[in-house]
């Protein structure tokens, strides 16, 4: 089975997203992100690459969107309309998976997830973007390396990391 992997961050409101943007600044965990995607089939939603806007390095793109005739300037990062097509590209590729966003993405991909990696932010940033609870008896804690606050990071954060049971 291949893994699939999602990694998002979050506040204490569920919160990952504000005005189409991530709100808070924080680089140790962009560089977790980085970290766990790179190398890895990233699939991700329109509205995520559009904020993105170009594909990252050493990873594979696929964005998925509803809107059939959809397509972005790059020739190398693939577009897929449903999670069926993903699916099946996933099986092709037989390269791990990374789940980058948006909720979604989460929510529709949940199901086949084999890990989570959940930043934890420590504060409301009242954002418009929200990922669901998830129901964690699917999963172990297999770690959780806490953060603190400090001139480079707007709060204070915890990773936890899960494996499907």
């Amino acid at each position: 089975m291949v893994k699939v992997k999602m990694v998002w961050a979050e506040d204490q409101e569920h919160a990952i997203g504000k005005n189409g943007d991530i709100p808070w600044n924080m680089p140790d965990d962009l560089k977790l992100f980085r970290d766990e995607t790179v190398n890895t089939l990233m699939i991700m939603g329109r509205s995520t690459w559009l904020s993105i806007g170009r594909p990252l390095p050493n990873r594979t793109s696929v964005v998925m969107t509803q809107q059939a005739d959809w397509h972005t300037d790059y020739p190398e990062v693939k577009v897929v309309h449903s999670v069926e097509e993903a699916l099946n590209l996933i099986s092709n590729e037989r390269q791990e998976v990374s789940i980058a966003g948006g909720a979604t993405i989460y929510r529709e991909f949940m199901p086949y997830a084999t890990d989570l990696i959940i930043t934890r932010v420590d504060g409301i940033v009242h954002g418009d973007t929200f990922v669901d609870d998830i129901n964690l008896k699917k999963f172990k804690l297999k770690s959780r390396e806490p953060h603190a606050k400090d001139d480079r990071h707007d709060y204070a954060f915890v990773v936890e990391r899960y494996e499907r049971i």
